[in-house]
């Protein structure tokens, strides 16, 4: 009867990780859509719940850190690209033919998004 109930607990610990992970990843809308020059893709950020949310700031400093994704969708609402950045808030894109880049993110300088068509 012990072991049962271990495994009951077990299964209901690792359910509810899962579903937490799944709804902290999926994030709230943040800032407005970024649409490409041809409007067939769109960047949006997405603000996740982190510890920095919980941290003192001075007056003024409030939003500074937004954690979050940075997603880039086709017209569709398919999702191409997603990454998690500590610093969302003055991320901007930069459509480029087939690239876009991410002006903020000095990891996308050299390893831009690739588009399967053009954005232009």
């Amino acid at each position: 009867m012990k072991r049962y109930t271990v495994l009951i607990v077990t299964g209901v610990l690792i359910t509810a990780i899962v579903v937490g992970f799944m709804v902290w990843k999926q994030g709230t809308p943040y800032q407005s859509r970024y649409y490409s020059p041809n409007h067939r893709y769109y960047v949006q950020k997405y603000h996740t719940v982190s510890l920095s949310s919980f941290m003192m700031a001075m007056p003024g400093q409030g939003s500074d850190m937004i954690d979050g994704y940075i997603r880039l969708y086709d017209q569709n609402d398919r999702m191409v690209y997603e990454r998690f950045e500590t610093f969302i808030r003055d991320v901007k894109p930069i459509w480029a033919g087939r690239e876009v880049f991410l002006m903020g993110v000095e990891e996308m300088d050299n390893s831009p998004w690739i588009l399967p068509q053009s954005s232009e």
